[in-house]
């Protein structure tokens, strides 16, 4: 029993609403006649959620099928629950190979939109599968799995920028049928979004006075993408010591959904961070790198999932010209000199600020070198 099966997910990173390629090769590589019954494929999203934290929807889960040993059941052995799934197709139905006879199929489906992205969180994880069965007669189905990345357009991408196409008015002229431009449309929207420049300055004041301004200079960000940002201290009342920023990914689960019994459902995560010393400084930027291997910023019914910028300041309570330093005056060969030299305890306040920032997908070809190999073998 010989029967080997491999298959190649042509793209393992994808847009949903985008179609999802794959190569199964069925291959004997036995000295006898093997027969398959029959091989099937089907595209899934299984959801695994912290039950002693989240209380689960099941109007939002599809009914579980009765698990028989010879029906194709693509989840069948997986932890959590399928959230959406795909038709299943018959690949082939009675093949005979003979010893080193070979047998290569193309698959091809449409991923579901509607869904979420690929999130592998504390609280909550969604995977998208490529789930290939097959089963020889007499036997039970055997099943495996190809994992792939699945990212999202935001809908409102699609109703600020997609806009209808005008009918034509001619009777005698001949409409051709065309493939549905909406994917497409939905990619320049993204490019759009992400290259539009919008300066947005905020001021930063506490209790004793001015603090500083923040600057970024767009609102939205793809993933792989470095957020840029200015921070000006040269109006400021209060000195500013020391100032440290970072990326931070909040993972929030709504209230209505956690149990009565769980602690907050809010974790973070941080990605990059930018620190440094900035008395006496006037003007300072900053750049953090959004790795190309998280999420983007999304909404389902049972998490969010939002980005933001969290800036932590270190600040002087005396005003900036009097915490600068002790000032000793010294006569060097009749001619007077000032000794700077730094105090050696400075009364300090902290700050904390959170700016929130949109993370949206890139395209699929630049995430996909983080995917890894997607060659999988299964022997039957």
């Amino acid at each position: 029993m010989t029967l080997q099966v491999s298959a190649d997910l042509h793209s393992p990173v994808c847009l949903a609403s985008q179609r999802v390629f794959c190569s199964i090769t069925f291959t004997n590589r036995g000295v006898t006649e093997e027969t398959l019954a029959w091989a099937g494929a089907q595209v899934h999203c299984q959801a695994v959620f912290r039950e002693e934290i989240i209380k689960m929807d099941s109007s939002l889960l599809l009914p579980i099928s009765p698990n028989t040993g010879t029906t194709f059941i693509p989840n069948r052995g997986e932890k959590g629950h399928t959230l959406l799934s795909t038709e299943s197709t018959v690949l082939f139905c009675g093949l005979i190979l003979k010893p080193g006879e070979s047998k290569n199929v193309l698959y091809s489906e449409q991923i579901p939109g509607g869904g979420p992205p690929t999130w592998s969180g504390r609280l909550v994880k969604y995977s998208y599968k490529l789930a290939i069965g097959a089963q020889r007669p007499g036997s039970q189905t055997q099943i495996f799995r190809i994992p792939f990345r699945v990212m999202i357009i935001p809908e409102y991408l699609y109703s600020s920028y997609v806009m209808p196409s005008p009918k034509e008015s001619n009777p005698f002229l001949v409409s051709e049928k065309k493939e549905d431009p909406t994917l497409d449309i939905a990619l320049q929207a993204l490019a759009i979004e992400t290259s539009r420049r919008t300066a947005m300055n905020y001021t930063l004041k506490n209790t004793h006075g001015l603090v500083g301004k923040v600057s970024l200079f767009k609102p939205s960000y793809k993933l792989g993408e470095d957020i840029v940002g200015l921070l000006d201290l040269g109006g400021a009342t209060i000195a500013c010591l020391q100032l440290s920023v970072s990326l931070q990914c909040i993972e929030e689960v709504p209230s209505e959904v956690l149990q009565t019994s769980a602690p907050q459902g809010c974790v973070s995560s941080t990605h990059s961070r930018h620190s440094e010393a900035c008395h006496n400084t006037l003007q300072s930027q900053f750049a953090l790198p959004i790795p190309l291997s998280v999420t983007q910023s999304f909404k389902s019914s049972t998490v969010t999932v939002r980005w933001q910028l969290h800036f932590e300041f270190v600040l002087g309570r005396k005003l900036p010209n009097e915490l600068l330093l002790d000032t000793p005056t010294i006569s060097l060969a009749g001619s007077k000199a000032v000794l700077w030299k730094g105090v050696e305890q400075v009364p300090i306040d902290t700050m904390t600020w959170d700016l929130p920032v949109t993370v949206l997908p890139t395209l699929p070809d630049q995430a996909e070198p983080l995917a890894g190999p997607q060659l999988q073998t299964m022997t039957l």
